[in-house]
């Protein structure tokens, strides 16, 4: 199974129709999520799902980049759960909620959903709106759902370098 051209024609997706999201497409996304790896398995990924009138309010009164998805997710770690490297007790929360975001997102692709990665809002701000616990941390949204008839990616997302830019053979 070759995945790059699903890689390809992936693109952010800022700009959603109103048609919702099927819950049995929903259950195939978190299911990517929930079965994405993590550090040593702990699994200490924490997903809210934003779809009610209400908390899609919340969220876009946080953030402009919730966009106008029908569906918003929020990929949190449970800090207390997830690893921790002995030698300095740096955490993996960042690098597992990345992997479990970018799996949802590969997945909603697959099912024709669109979908954006997004970091810029405040997580104080979500741990507040929401009643996250203190040791429940957001790191990501993603907005997610069908892309609006005429959207179209970025030019910039066209714009990569060559692959010796960044790889390097020993």
């Amino acid at each position: 199974m070759d995945i790059l051209p699903l890689l390809r024609e992936r693109f952010s997706v800022r700009d959603f129709s109103d048609r919702p999201v099927k819950k049995e497409d929903l259950d195939k996304i978190l299911e990517a999520g929930r079965i994405a790896p993590t550090a040593k398995n702990e699994q200490g990924q924490r997903i809210l799902v934003l779809q009610s009138k209400e908390a899609l309010e919340t969220i876009r009164e946080i953030t402009p980049s919730a966009y106008n998805a029908p569906v918003v997710l929020v990929i949190c770690a449970d800090e207390d759960v997830t690893w921790k490297r002995h030698r300095d007790s740096w955490c993996a929360a960042p690098i597992d909620t990345s992997i479990v975001c970018c799996h949802m997102m590969l997945e909603a692709q697959s099912l024709g959903l669109g979908s954006v990665w997004v970091c810029a809002f405040d997580p104080e701000k979500v741990k507040v709106a929401f009643n996250l616990p203190e040791n429940v941390v957001p790191y990501s949204l993603l907005p997610l759902g069908y892309q609006a008839q005429d959207c179209q990616p970025n030019p910039r997302h066209f714009e990569r370098f060559d692959i010796d830019h960044f790889v390097k053979y020993y």
